[in-house]
C-alpha cells in the first residue's frame, strides 16, 4: 500500500512539472530529482507490499515512507504556488495574488532549502531500506521465503479426487453446465466458471468434472490448478501425464514444443475434457493456448477464474452467491453433522433465527458458510451461536483461537488472494470503498471525483480524448471484472455504465481489515448513537492521513470541537457526512469554529454533508488549503462562501449542492482548473435582485451541474469547449436558443446532456414551434425535462432526439394523441407523462412501438378516457405507473402481452378501476388476466 502512496506522489510531481513547465525553469532540475529519488523507493516498497510485514522495524519505515511522501508532495506543490505568484506567471497567471496566503514569510530560497532536505531525507531512506533489505530480508530470509512460497503454492492446489461433504444448491448451474460440455456444440469447446473467491467455483467444477453424464462423454481427462505462479511446462507435462500415465518418464524427457504439439494432437483426434483451475492471468492462457484445439474438435476445456476478461476466453458463466435458504441449510449440514437421530436434529426456533443472521453477515458466501459450520459443529447451546454471531468477524479471520484450527483464516486467505494481484494503481482505488457506509450504495460518479482528488487516478492512464472521470470507470470496471466489487448498470445513462457500487458483506470485511493493517483510512461512526458529544471519540492511530465521520442528527457538534483535530495536521482527506440530512428536524448545528484552517495545510479533500452552518458565511481561512483538489458542500445549509476559496490553485472539483440559495461571490472564475462544478438548483429569491453569477474563465470545465439561465450568465457558456456532462435549467427563450446552437456546435464532445425546460417558455406559437423542432432535431440530447406550453407535439422524423433517454412532460397541454411520436425514438427508455402534460381522451402504443421503454409513468391525466397497447408494443418495459388518472376506465388488454413487465404501481385511481384487477375473497376482478403475470402489484389510496 505504501508503494501505491509512493506512486501517487510520483504521478502528481511529474503532472506539475509538465503543467508548470513556463515557471518551473531554472529549478525543474531539482523538483526530478525528488522524482527520481521516490521512483527508487518502489523497488522497496513492491517487495514489502508482498510480505506480511510483523517486523515493526519495517511497519514504521513504511510509515516513515508515507509521510515523507505526503511531504515532498506539499513542498514541491507550495513552491511552484511561491514561484508562480512571485513571478506573475504560471498557473495561468490566477495565483500571483496567492503571496498573501503565505504569512509565515518563507522566501523562495528557503522552500527551495526545503526540497534539497526531502530529497536528502528520501536519499538516506532509501540507501537505510536497501542496506536492510540485503542483510535481513534478501539473505537471512531467503530460504524461509523460497519455502513460504513453496508451501502456499502447495495449499493452492485443488484435486479432481477430492470430495465435498456437505453440498447444497448450485443443482441448477451443474445441470446447465454438464449440458453445454456433453453437447455437440463445437462453439462451445471453453467453458468459463466466474464470480469471486469462496463462491465455490472449484466445488462445482469438481462435481461437474466427476458427473457421470461427463464421464461417460469423454474419453480422456485432466485436472490442473494453476495458481498465481504458474509454470506453463509443468502444466502441459502434468496434463498429458494424467492422459498417459504410463508416459511419465517419455513426458518429462520432451521439449516444450514437443508437449504443446503432444497435447494439441490428442485433443483433436481424441474427445478429451482439460479443467483449468483458479486461472488468473490472460498471459497464462496465451502462453497455454497453443495446447488447445479450440477452433474444432470434440474436447472440451472448463476453465474457472476470478477476472470476468478470463472468462470471457469461452462462455462465460457467473456464478451466483446462495440463496438464504440454500445458506442455512449448508449451516446447519455441517454444523449438526455429529447429530445423529431424529430427535438429535431438531433444531430449536431461537437457534434457526440466530444461524439466519450469521448466514447473512457471511452474504451467502459459500466458503465463508463452510468455515463457520466447521467452527460451530462443537457448539450446541444457544449461548454458544450467540457468542459466534457476536464475533463472527473474528471468528472468520483467525479461527476460534485455537492453535490446531486454521480453517477459520481461510476466509481471509482466499480473499486476499484477489487483492494481493491487484495492479497498485487500484490497491487504494478498492481500501478507498471502506470508507463509506455498510448499507451504501455508493454513487460511482462521487466516489470517481474523491479517487480524482485523492490522485489516485493516473493521468499517464488517459486514452486519447479521455477524461480523467473515463480513466477512474475504468479502474472500477477493472475492479468488477476482477471480483472484487459488485455494480449496479445505469440502464438510464448513455454516459456512465454504472450507477453505483458496493462490496459484498465478506470483501467488506476484508476490505476494512486491510484499511486497519495499513493505517489508510480511520473511520469514526456516530450513526444510532444518541446525543453524544463528538469530544467523546479518539482516533485510532496517531498517523492519521485520512479522516471520515459519519453522524446522525442525534450528534451534537460542540463549539470547543476544533481541539478535537488539533493533533492531526498531516490530515489529505476530511470528511464529514450526516446520514439522516433528509429526515425533517434532523440537522446538525456545525459551528465555524470547529476546524481551524491553519492546522490542515495538506488537505486535499474537504467534504461536508448534510450540515448546518446556521446561515453563516464560511471563514475565510478555506483559502488557505492551497493543495485542495476537492471541496463539497452538498446538502448543507449556510449564507455564504468566502471569496477566498476562488483562489485554490489545484480545485478540481467544487460541489455547491446546498439545501437553500446562498450567495456566491462572483470570482467563480478564478479557479482555473476546476473541472467538476456542481451549483445548487434552487431557484433564486424572486423578492431580490441578484447580479447573475458569471462563469468566464473556466475553460477547463468537463462537468457543469445546475446551471439554471434565472440565476447564471448565459453568455459564459461559449466557453466550455470541453464540456463532457450538462445539466441545465432554462426559463426563457433566447437563452434556450443558444445552448441549443452550443449542443450542435461547440459542446459535440458531450456525454451526458440533460436540460429542464420550464415557464415563461412556450412552444404555443410558430417561432414556438420552430424552436421546439430545433431541440427534437439535437443529436445529443440525452434527457429532455418540458413544463412549458406546446399544445401540439410535431410528427416524428428520422432525426428526431436519436440519443434521448429520458423524456418527462408536465403542463404541456398537448391535445393529440404524442405517442404516435414518442414511440419511434430509438433510444428511450424511460417515460413520464405527467401534470396535465396530455389533455387528450386516448393514447395509443402501436405493435413494434417503444423498443427500449423500460419505465412509464401516466400520473393525472385528466381526460383519459381510454389507452391502447397493441400486441408487441413495449416489448422491454419494466416498470408501470398510473396514478390520478381520475376518468380512465380499465387497464388496456395488451398489457398481458408484455411478459417482462416486474411492477405495476396504481395510485389514488378510482374504485371503478381498481376493483377491475383486484381479487377480493378468491375472486378475480374483471382485469385481473391482463395483469395474471407481474410479480409485484401495488394498489394505494383508491377513492370514488
Amino acid at each position: 500500500m505504501s508503494e501505491a502512496a509512493v506512486s501517487i506522489a510520483v504521478g502528481i510531481i511529474r503532472d506539475l512539472l509538465v503543467e508548470e513547465a513556463k515557471f518551473l525553469s531554472g529549478v525543474t532540475n531539482q523538483v526530478q530529482e525528488v522524482g527520481r529519488e521516490l521512483k527508487r523507493m518502489q523497488c522497496f516498497l513492491r517487495d514489502a507490499d508482498t510480505r506480511e510485514n510483523t517486523d515493526e522495524t519495517i511497519r514504521n519505515w513504511l510509515r516513515e515512507i508515507m509521510a515523507l511522501t505526503y511531504r515532498a508532495e506539499d513542498v514541491v506543490e507550495t513552491f511552484a504556488v511561491e514561484v508562480a505568484s512571485k513571478r506573475g506567471k504560471g498557473v495561468k497567471k490566477v495565483l500571483k495574488r496567492l503571496t498573501c496566503l503565505f504569512c509565515e514569510g518563507r522566501s523562495l530560497h528557503n522552500i527551495g532549502l526545503e526540497i534539497e532536505q526531502v530529497k536528502t531525507d528520501i536519499s538516506n531512506l532509501t540507501a537505510s531500506l536497501e542496506s536492510y533489505n540485503i542483510k535481513s530480508i534478501s539473505e537471512g530470509d531467503s530460504e524461509s521465503s523460497s519455502s513460504k512460497t513453496v508451501n502456499y503454492k502447495w495449499a493452492r492446489q485443488t484435486y479432481a479426487h477430492e470430495d465435498e461433504e456437505y453440498f447444497v444448491g448450485m443443482e441448477e448451474d451443474i445441470r446447465k453446465l454438464v449440458l453445454l460440455l456433453v453437447g455437440n456444440q463445437r462453439h462451445h469447446s471453453i467453458i468459463s466458471i466466474w464470480g469471486m473467491g469462496g463462491l465455490g467455483k472449484t466445488t462445482i467444477a469438481r462435481k461437474i468434472y466427476k458427473h457421470g453424464d461427463v464421464q461417460r462423454c469423454f474419453v480422456r481427462f485432466a485436472w490442473v490448478c494453476i495458481t498465481q505462479n504458474a509454470q506453463i511446462r509443468g502444466i502441459l507435462e502434468d496434463i498429458l501425464m494424467q492422459f498417459f500415465p504410463e508416459k511419465k518418464e517419455e513426458v518429462k524427457n520432451m521439449e516444450e514444443r514437443e508437449l504443446v504439439q503432444l497435447a494439441y494432437r490428442v485433443q483433436k483426434e481424441i474427445k478429451c475434457l482439460v479443467v483449468l483451475d483458479d486461472i488468473w492471468s490472460m498471459l497464462d492462457w496465451e502462453n497455454l493456448s497453443h495446447a488447445f484445439p479450440v477452433v474444432g474438435g470434440n474436447s472440451k476445456i472448463l476453465l474457472t477464474t476470478r477476472t470476468e476478461e478470463i472468462a470471457k476466453i469461452g462462455l462465460s458463466y457467473q456464478l451466483r452467491c446462495l440463496t438464504e435458504g440454500e445458506s442455512w441449510d449448508l449451516l446447519k449440514n455441517i454444523a449438526f453433522s455429529r447429530k445423529t437421530t431424529v430427535e438429535d436434529l431438531k433444531i430449536e426456533p431461537k437457534l434457526e433465527a440466530v444461524g439466519i443472521k450469521m448466514v447473512r453477515k457471511c452474504g451467502c458466501l459459500p466458503l465463508a458458510i463452510s468455515v463457520l459450520g466447521g467452527i460451530l459443529k462443537d457448539k450446541d447451546s444457544l449461548n454458544d451461536w450467540i457468542s459466534v454471531n457476536e464475533n463472527i468477524d473474528l471468528f472468520l479471520n483467525n479461527g476460534d483461537g485455537s492453535e490446531e484450527r486454521s480453517d477459520g483464516r481461510a476466509v481471509a486467505r482466499v480473499l486476499s488472494l484477489s487483492y494481493d494481484v491487484l495492479p497498485y494503481h487500484l490497491k487504494p482505488c478498492f481500501l478507498y470503498l471502506g470508507s463509506f457506509r455498510e448499507d451504501e450504495n455508493i454513487n460511482v460518479e462521487q466516489l470517481f471525483l474523491l479517487w480524482i482528488g485523492e490522485g489516485m487516478v493516473s493521468s499517464q492512464h488517459r486514452r486519447s480524448g479521455e477524461t480523467l472521470m473515463d480513466v477512474a470507470e475504468r479502474y472500477l470496471n477493472e475492479l468488477r471484472q476482477r471480483s472484487m466489487v459488485q455494480v449496479q448498470v445505469d440502464e438510464l445513462s448513455s454516459f456512465r455504465r454504472f450507477s453505483s457500487c458496493h462490496l459484498h458483506d465478506m470483501m467488506r470485511e476484508f476490505c476494512l481489515k486491510k484499511v486497519k493493517e495499513d493505517e489508510f483510512i480511520e473511520v469514526i461512526d456516530f450513526r444510532g448513537i444518541k446525543k453524544t458529544p463528538l469530544d467523546s471519540f479518539s482516533l485510532g492511530n496517531d498517523v492519521v492521513n485520512r479522516l471520515v465521520i459519519h453522524i446522525n442528527g442525534e450528534v451534537e457538534a460542540p463549539a470547543h470541537a476544533a481541539s478535537l483535530l488539533e493533533d492531526y495536521k498531516q490530515l489529505r482527506s476530511l470528511i464529514f457526512r450526516n446520514s439522516e440530512v433528509r429526515v425533517r428536524g434532523k440537522k446538525i448545528i456545525w459551528q465555524k469554529e470547529m476546524i481551524n484552517y491553519e492546522n490542515f495545510k495538506s488537505l486535499r479533500v474537504l467534504k461536508f454533508e448534510g450540515y448546518d452552518f446556521g446561515g453563516q458565511k464560511l471563514p475565510e481561512g478555506l483559502g488557505k488549503l492551497i493543495h485542495l483538489r476537492l471541496l463539497s458542500l452538498k446538502f448543507c445549509i449556510l449564507g455564504e462562501l468566502p471569496s477566498s476559496i476562488f483562489n485554490l490553485p489545484f480545485l478540481q472539483t467544487l460541489d455547491l449542492r446546498v439545501l437553500f440559495g446562498f450567495k456566491i461571490p462572483n470570482v467563480l472564475g478564478k479557479t482555473k482548473r476546476l473541472r467538476h462544478l456542481y451549483l445548487s438548483t434552487t431557484p433564486p429569491n424572486t423578492g431580490e435582485v441578484r447580479e447573475k453569477l458569471r462563469l468566464h474563465g473556466l475553460g477547463e470545465l468537463e462537468i457543469l451541474d445546475g446551471f439554471n439561465s434565472l440565476s447564471h450568465e448565459i453568455g459564459d457558456l461559449q466557453e466550455f469547449s470541453n464540456l463532457r456532462s450538462l445539466n441545465a435549467s432554462v426559463a426563457d427563450n433566447k437563452s434556450l436558443s443558444i445552448i441549443i446552437d452550443h449542443m450542435s456546435t461547440i459542446w459535440r464532445n458531450l456525454n451526458e446532456n440533460m436540460l429542464a425546460i420550464r415557464e415563461p417558455v412556450s412552444f404555443s406559437s410558430e417561432d414556438g414551434n420552430v424552436v421546439l423542432r430545433k431541440i427534437l432535431s439535437c443529436g445529443n440530447l440525452h434527457f429532455l425535462s418540458i413544463s412549458a406550453t406546446i399544445i401540439r407535439f410535431p410528427p416524428y422524423e428520422e432525426h428526431f432526439l436519436q440519443g434521448l433517454v429520458e423524456l418527462n412532460l408536465a403542463r404541456t397541454q398537448i391535445h393529440e394523441d404524442p405517442m404516435q411520436t414518442f414511440e419511434k425514438l430509438p433510444q428511450l427508455r424511460l417515460l413520464k407523462l405527467l401534470s396535465e402534460s396530455y389533455v387528450g381522451k386516448e393514447l395509443i402504443c402501436h405493435e413494434f412501438g417503444f423498443p427500449q421503454l423500460r419505465h412509464l409513468y401516466l400520473f393525472s391525466l385528466p381526460n383519459l378516457l381510454g389507452w391502447r397497447v397493441d400486441k408487441g408494443a413495449m416489448p422491454n418495459l419494466s416498470s408501470l405507473e398510473i396514478s390520478k388518472c381520475s376518468v380512465l376506465e380499465m387497464i388496456p388488454d395488451g398489457l398481458k402481452y408484455v411478459a417482462g413487465l416486474k411492477a405495476l404501481t396504481v395510485d389514488e385511481m378510482p374504485f371503478v378501476f381498481v376493483n377491475r384487477i383486484k381479487v377480493v375473497d378468491g375472486r378475480e376482478g374483471e382485469d385481473f388476466d391482463k395483469i395474471r403475470h407481474i410479480p409485484s402489484v401495488t394498489i394505494r389510496r383508491p377513492h370514488e
